[in-house]
This record gives structure tokens, sequence and C-alpha cells, in this order.
């Protein structure tokens, strides 16, 4: 189910806006100007990722540098061994949209 989530001025390229719903906490990012959506939680150790950094489309969790494929969730090194998900996005408006399960 689409669930209003931010709006698209909140976004900002190479910055993570997160977001906490009823079950699940939310990143949102630009990526050459692409919004994406993905699980605010390192698979690794349960860390919060949105204080790390991105580089070259992954977000890196500040607290082992476990890093992740922003698009896939796809956990890219060691200590990370499972991705993180990743949610669909959709914009209407100026509303942006993710498709979480609630």
């Amino acid at each position: 189910m689409f669930k209003k989530l931010a709006k698209i001025d909140e976004i900002q390229e190479g910055k993570v806006l997160s977001v906490e719903t009823r079950y699940v906490r939310v990143g949102l990012t630009k990526l050459n100007g692409e919004i994406l959506a993905f699980e605010d939680v390192c698979s690794h150790d349960g860390e919060i990722i949105s204080e790390g950094e991105i580089e070259n489309g992954c977000i890196v969790c500040p607290r082992h540098l476990a890093k992740f494929d922003l698009k896939t969730g796809k956990a890219l090194c060691m200590p990370a061994t499972e991705p993180i998900a990743t949610f669909e996005v959709r914009t209407n408006g100026e509303d942006v949209e993710v498709n979480i399960e609630e």
C-alpha cells in the first residue's frame, strides 16, 4: 500500500530524509534526480544507516562501514551479508508516496 511520507522538496540529492512509520523506518534520498526509498536499518546490526555517507550510489553504515546499493538494497561489503529492503516510490503532485506494508 502506498503511503505519503514526504514532499518532493524535502528530499535532497546526496542526503537522507529518515521517516518513522508505524512498523518501519524509511530512508528517502535522490540519486541522479531519482527518488529512492530503503529500510533505514543496517541488516548487519540494526544500526540506523541514514547518518552514513552516500557515495557512488551506495549508503555506508556509520557503525561498521557496511555498504548497500541504494537501488537494490544489496549488501556490497562485509560485515553485512544480507540486503536491506528497498521500496517502490511514486510521486503524486508534490507528495512522495512509498509502497510499504503496514
